[in-house]
């Protein structure tokens, strides 16, 4: 299984989408003057989500606690992309 701080790294970067996520959300409901300040609250959730990924995928390279053999064999060969977002993070076709 992925260790300890891999999982942590997995609940701070869907929190951090999560948060992403309602923030988009708020953008099309505010008329004028109000979207300058949601536009840069958006954008810092932004920014904090793709530091959030960041830091996983470099755990999950520097560390390897998903590199085969240190993995059930239900896991071998997924990426925590595959784990994190599921069919989210595929590209369509």
């Amino acid at each position: 299984m992925p260790c300890d701080e891999w999982c942590r790294l997995v609940e701070g970067y869907r929190s951090a989408v999560d948060s992403y996520n309602e923030a988009v959300k708020t953008l099309s409901f505010l008329p004028g003057a109000n979207f300058n300040e949601v536009w840069h609250r958006t954008e810092r959730a932004r920014t904090k989500s793709d530091r959030a990924r960041a830091e996983l995928l470099h755990h999950e390279h520097d560390h390897g606690c998903l590199r085969a053999g240190q993995l059930d064999k239900q896991l071998v060969g997924v990426s925590s992309e595959s784990l994190v977002l599921g069919d989210q993070g595929q590209s369509g076709g």
